[in-house]
């Protein structure tokens, strides 16, 4: 007798279930990462005994090759993705984008149709200083000399998403006075894209224009950081990237106008259908607009063919499809986003609205219970990138999603309409109108207390909440008590793990180096796992996110001001050390030059010449370190004095090519490998056991 079925089986939606967990996992799975070994050698356990019990062998079957072709084209992606390394100056020339930045001191540029020495190459991402008055408009050719340097798909275990969006390759520095400008071509979505942030900007204020850009385009790159602040801490930043939210309202208009016109429904689907197809290039074919708009043509068959659709196994396909086009697509933060929204909101939203309702009205109801399973399912998201969660921004949804779902077709509309009928734009008043009452709504929300800050999941938790959600579902066909059963066991286990991973692991003394821009921040910790944070930088914020290291005892910093510990906010730290410093900060403690300082475990000396800084020496554990601080080769015989005088353990040579054998080079005397630099290295780990240090990359 067969078994009666516990799960309502969606086959393509687990397939690609499979397919999505075998990509993302791999990484940490070959990399020997215990927790990613032991999820997967649970999950398939479990699921091989409840198909074998089934007797659903195919499926399981499925599932298994699913995973190992997922881990294949994980490795085959990432190995077509690198690029040819170029050694020394090269001749460059490429085409400029329109994702381009012109601000105050420097361009930010990407090229495409690029030639490195004559050889065509990947896109490349381009820091243009201004030292020369030189004007660089997008289409222009440009060409110049410069030494180029690979991109890393991973910083900080962090898939940088917009590099392979965008197919770059390779990022540089240039002065624009070695810059060779000619002129080239613009194409047809740029020039679309264009003309409409030209209108935008000509008639509305800069943050409105900014952000109708940001919701036509995705393109968020204008939007002011304080306003992207409020909108996050509100709740409602998923207005600002076009996702399915914004594809559903425009296909929602295109299909209703084309079916009040009596068009027939097969002329209707194909209308619509090259609609998304055009859409979707004018956003560059984002991966949140592709899945929302295979999703949609799945529907729109569905419809006309009068067969059930069916959300789940439509977003399997269409996730399918995408990432066999493109199997990096399924680390992309903005695609696993849309993904897991559709499961939330499919998992969760009937629960919600089924006693949400008898307390509140239907529609009331109907748009929180979207908001809340939407937000459930994306909480791990969130908290990688370190962001706030507001406990009122399902009020926040219900208030704004309604009147945007009204405001943004009419943008659209009037912005498109407006590129054949000029006059047409003075429509957009409304629109102006409409996003200042969503500025001061998301203003008022961001204000409240009622807010706590997200720090980055464990991949047990996530795995957890995902199991807890799917199990509570009507996809999950058991009592309600079993349910409860199930989840508590789950929740048991991974409560006992954690701790006992917390209770038997401690941390070994360390140097944590990070480097962004060329911008280098280190991180001490010695025996008594005090830790000391040396400087700051772009991706300190990732690093504390994804090795959920929040806390810090001590901060020294050369020069403070109020705004340095603004940008520290994502981290605690107990006290703050600097040479230079707003002396109004309170608990602020200035360091004297050249007179070495006690900070808990830690010995610190800030070595002066002339007035200038030239090196910090640190020393704890018996270990000595010294940190170079200028590039120039006229301190080169104060290095050596100094080395000779301390004889320290390691050094970080910094920007100092003399000092090091080149760029970013570590120079570390008491070990088997001297020398050995950040760009072969990246970011990474230093571990002292007695007089031997090993180091492993963070990256």
């Amino acid at each position: 007798m067969q078994r009666k079925s516990i799960i309502n089986f969606r086959l393509f939606f687990y397939l690609f279930l499979s397919f999505l967990f075998g990509i993302n996992i791999t990484k940490s799975l070959y990399s020997a990462n215990v927790e990613a070994i032991i999820i997967v050698s649970l999950t398939f356990i479990v699921l091989t005994i409840i198909l074998i019990l089934w007797k659903k062998f195919f499926i399981l079957i499925g599932l298994i090759v699913c995973f190992l072709v997922g881990n294949g084209m994980f490795f085959l992606a990432t190995e077509i993705y690198q690029s040819k390394t170029f050694e020394g100056t090269v001749l460059i020339w490429g085409r400029v984008t329109d994702n381009y930045e012109n601000e105050q001191y420097y361009y930010r540029l990407v090229l495409d149709n690029v030639h490195a020495d004559e050889e065509e190459v990947k896109n490349i991402s381009v820091f243009v200083s201004k030292n020369e008055n030189k004007e660089i408009n997008v289409g222009d050719i440009i060409i110049f000399e410069a030494e180029l340097e690979n991109i890393n798909l991973f910083t900080l275990q962090s898939f940088n998403s917009n590099y392979v969006r965008e197919n770059i390759g390779y990022s540089t520095k240039v002065n624009s006075s070695d810059l060779v400008i000619a002129k080239g071509w613009t194409k047809t979505d740029e020039n679309i894209r264009m003309s409409i942030k030209d209108l935008l900007y000509e008639n509305l204020s800069e943050d409105n224009a900014s952000i109708c850009y940001a919701v036509l385009f995705g393109d968020k790159s204008n939007i002011s950081e304080n306003t992207e602040n409020i909108y996050r801490s509100s709740g409602i930043i998923h207005i600002l990237t076009v996702s399915g939210l914004h594809v559903g309202f425009l296909i929602f208009l295109i299909f209703g106008f084309l079916k009040l016109c009596k068009v027939n429904k097969f002329f209707n689907f194909v209308f619509t259908t090259i609609f998304i197809v055009i859409y979707a290039w004018l956003c560059g074919f984002i991966p949140s607009v592709l899945r929302a708009g295979f999703m949609a043509i799945i529907f729109m068959i569905a419809k006309i063919s009068g067969k059930r659709y069916d959300t789940l196994n439509s977003l399997g396909v269409a996730g399918i499809i995408i990432c066999l086009i493109n199997p990096l697509t399924a680390l992309d933060m903005g695609f696993l986003m849309s993904v897991f929204c559709v499961i939330g909101i499919t998992f969760l939203y009937p629960i919600f609205v089924k006693y949400l309702s008898k307390i509140i009205p239907a529609w009331a109801s109907e748009y929180i219970s979207l908001s809340l399973s939407a937000q459930i399912a994306i909480l791990p998201f969130l908290a990688s990138f370190g962001s706030t969660y507001n406990f009122l921004s399902f009020l926040a949804n219900l208030l704004v999603v309604p009147f945007f779902g009204i405001l943004y077709p009419f943008l659209f509309v009037i912005s498109f309409i407006t590129l054949l009928i000029p006059f047409v734009q003075y429509l957009l008043i409304f629109c102006e109108w409409g996003f200042n009452l969503i500025n001061a709504t998301a203003q008022v929300f961001s204000s409240t207390h009622l807010q706590i800050h997200l720090q980055s999941f464990h991949i047990l938790t996530i795995f957890v909440l995902y199991l807890s959600i799917f199990v509570i579902s009507r996809f999950f066909m058991v009592k309600a008590e079993n349910k409860f059963l199930i989840c508590s066991f789950v929740i048991l286990f991974l409560i006992s793990f954690l701790g006992l991973n917390q209770f038997f692991i401690k941390e070994k003394a360390n140097i944590v180096y990070l480097n962004s821009y060329q911008e280098e921040c280190f991180i001490f910790t010695n025996n008594k796992n005090e830790k000391l944070l040396v400087g700051n930088n772009y991706i300190l914020g990732r690093y504390a996110n994804n090795f959920k290291v929040y806390d810090f005892d001590f901060c020294f910093l050369e020069q403070i001001s109020q705004n340095d510990i603004n940008e520290l906010e994502g981290v605690n730290v107990d006290n703050y050390f600097c040479v230079q410093g707003d002396c109004s900060i309170q608990g602020l403690n200035i360091i004297v030059p050249n007179n070495p300082i006690q900070i808990g475990g830690f010995t610190m000396n800030v070595f002066q010449n002339n007035g200038k800084n030239l090196a910090f020496g640190i020393e704890f554990d018996n270990i000595k370190i010294i940190i170079v601080t200028q590039s120039k080769n006229e301190y080169n015989s104060y290095y050596e004095e100094l080395f000779n005088q301390l004889n320290p353990d390691i050094v970080f040579s910094g920007k100092n090519n003399s000092v090091g054998n080149n760029n970013f080079t570590f120079s570390v005397s008491k070990n088997d490998f001297s020398n050995f630099s950040f760009q072969e290295v990246g970011n990474c780990c230093f571990y002292f056991n007695n007089n031997e240090l090993s180091i492993r990359g963070l990256d």
